[in-house]
């Protein structure tokens, strides 16, 4: 052992006897290639890692989506319901839409990232969105809004479903779990702008609401969506900010992303996969559901509609908690080969007692607490998704394992909206259906621990260590 070494991967690198061979060995896995890292070598290393750019434009294209539409949805879905008189279940089932569109082409947007990169799919999906939303203001009959709501779906899958995802674990290995945790904190501080939509609503109606947050879309996302790169490579670097003269930080590279490198057949054919789709599928089930009618649930507790917007702000903001925290102790637990599985499984379980707590809302206050667990719950599975598939199958053909798995998901995204519009239509209240996503939750915690993880790097590394020894 080196003295002075603490990290398992210092470890491998400082005991690896073949770093002429080193840059080859992280050509397939991380995007560079050999003659990506000579030509690199002689060049300045910039003093902001392009990565965090990256992560940057990433914050503020979601942030935008968020507001606009994620949560900012809520604000006009009361008032469009009674402009055409449509029940609340019939308008939930149009919502609901959206959520297939999205799914179904969630492996083709996938097969796109692959083979032709990230940047083309994200600037395409910013004009997408942009035209989805601003089609809602011409919105007559119910098909249309079926409609809008496909072409909104379509275009956030192509860029923060798939494609800034794909671009972020490229760039980023050791650190990715906080690197998605932080990208996608820019909905943290869409919770508020919700007041302003809802002031935009009341002042210009719900028409011009829409048709200005189509133009806004487009007017903040594409320059945004200009800055970001596939890969490091396409600018000569390595992930994480990574010097790549330095052979030593090669190679820490290369024994990072050590592991399973498993086509979209494979994936298939792994039971894991199937299994993510369980787990992650429940998890979504509460937060999908519950979140298009947050807003109408409170003002059905009796609360006014904007103490109910203020609901989300509280959301979105504590669900920071969640995304960046759930990030870097996934880092962390990764590093010590820990069980990722306690991840989901933690998450399922605060997601059910923040839905029981939901349920029995009696006072103000008590929607503080609610908002942190349920928000936790939310965030945590944003950066716990595309880790675990990277653990699992690698970044060979992330994108379409990605856009895959995101399909799996859509059936429960689909009945959980459905289910609390029905169940409001039925019995006039949310109290029944709230209680049953609860139960449902409850019981998907157990799924998470059928999931078989390969060994991360941490433990391939002392593995190969003891055997060295051993020898």
């Amino acid at each position: 052992m080196v003295a002075g070494v603490r990290d398992p991967i210092e470890v491998a690198v400082l005991s690896h006897d073949g770093m002429q061979d080193l840059a080859p060995g992280v050509a397939t896995l991380a995007g560079v290639t050999t003659a990506a890292v000579a030509e690199a070598a002689p060049r300045a290393r910039p003093r902001i890692f392009y990565g965090y750019y990256m992560l940057a434009s990433m914050m503020g294209i979601h942030w935008y989506m968020s507001a606009a539409f994620v949560y900012g949805f809520g604000v006009l879905f009361v008032p469009i319901l009674d402009t055409f008189g449509w029940s609340r279940g019939v308008g939930s089932l149009a919502a609901s839409f959206r959520q297939p569109v999205g799914g179904a082409m969630g492996p083709i947007v996938g097969m796109f990232v692959d083979r032709y990169g990230a940047r083309p799919v994200v600037i395409g999906g910013v004009l997408i969105t942009s035209l989805g939303l601003s089609s809602l203001a011409w919105m007559q009959s119910l098909w249309m809004l079926f409609v809008s709501f496909g072409i909104i779906s379509l275009g956030m899958s192509a860029t923060l479903g798939v494609g800034f995802n794909s671009a972020i674990v490229n760039w980023f290995v050791r650190n990715r779990g906080r690197a998605l945790g932080i990208g996608y904190s820019g909905a943290i501080l869409s919770g508020p702008f919700v007041g302003v939509v809802v002031w935009m609503e009341a002042t210009y109606g719900w028409r011009d609401t829409a048709f200005m947050t189509g133009v806004g879309m487009l007017l903040l996302g594409l320059p945004l969506a200009l800055i970001v790169r596939t890969r490091p490579s396409d600018i000569g670097v390595l992930p994480d900010g990574d010097d790549p003269s330095d052979p030593v930080a090669v190679e820490a590279q290369r024994v990072a992303q050590s592991g399973p490198q498993s086509s979209a057949g494979e994936a298939l054919r792994n039971p894991n996969l199937w299994l993510l789709g369980l787990v992650f599928g429940l998890l979504t089930m509460g937060i999908s559901g519950f979140m298009l009618h947050q807003i109408p649930y409170f003002e059905s507790l009796g609360f006014s509609r904007g103490a109910a917007a203020s609901t989300l702000a509280y959301f979105t903001i504590l669900s920071v908690v969640g995304r960046v925290g759930t990030g870097f102790v996934m880092d962390w637990m990764g590093r010590r080969g820990m069980d990722l599985r306690l991840i989901p499984a933690g998450l399922l379980a605060i997601q059910a007692v923040a839905l029981f707590m939901a349920a029995h809302i009696d006072a103000y206050w008590q929607i503080i607490p609610f908002t942190l667990l349920f928000g936790i719950s939310f965030g945590g599975g944003i950066p716990a998704r595309p880790i675990l598939i990277t653990r699992v199958f690698g970044l060979r053909q992330y994108g379409t394992i990605q856009g895959t798995l995101n399909f799996l998901v859509i059936p429960f995204a689909v009945v959980s909206p459905m289910l609390l519009g029905l169940f409001y239509d039925w019995r006039g209240d949310y109290y029944a259906a709230v209680m049953l996503l609860a139960a449902l939750t409850t019981a998907g915690i157990a799924s998470a621990f059928l999931l078989r993880l390969p060994p991360s790097p941490t433990e391939q590394a002392a593995g190969a260590e003891g055997a060295s020894r051993a020898a």
